[in-house]
């Protein structure tokens, strides 16, 4: 009986501290802001899925919040910001792999033009 006390005791001492956890306002304005990001560094065209991914989680943050379901709610915030760097780091990839491209095809021009004229 008294082991039956001292786990009740301590499972409604671990529900208090659940409960203690501050609302994770900076994540989420933060993962707002990576989001942010992502978007001008051309996620919606180059990484759309992984950027709706950090979109939903983010809000499904907001409503835990509102629940006042901290924890979880700071678990979402943070894959959305990990979501969210995920997207805007393959869009500055493509990015870059198009801006590549674009050089080696004016290279590529140059030197057909350059292959091309007549030697004097």
């Amino acid at each position: 009986m008294g082991r039956l006390c001292l786990v009740a005791g301590a499972a409604l001492a671990l529900a208090a501290c659940a409960n203690d956890i501050p609302a994770p306002t900076e994540q989420v304005t933060l993962s707002d802001n990576i989001i942010r990001n992502a978007e001008n560094a051309g996620a919606v065209q180059y990484s759309p899925v992984e950027l709706n991914m950090a979109r939903e989680k983010l809000e499904a943050a907001r409503r835990e919040m509102q629940d006042e379901n901290n924890a979880e709610a700071r678990r979402l915030a943070e894959q959305a910001e990990v979501d969210a760097r995920l997207a805007e780091l393959r869009s500055r990839t493509q990015t870059t792999k198009d801006a590549v491209a674009a050089v080696q095809a004016s290279i590529d021009t140059l030197r057909r033009e350059l292959n091309a004229r007549p030697t004097s």
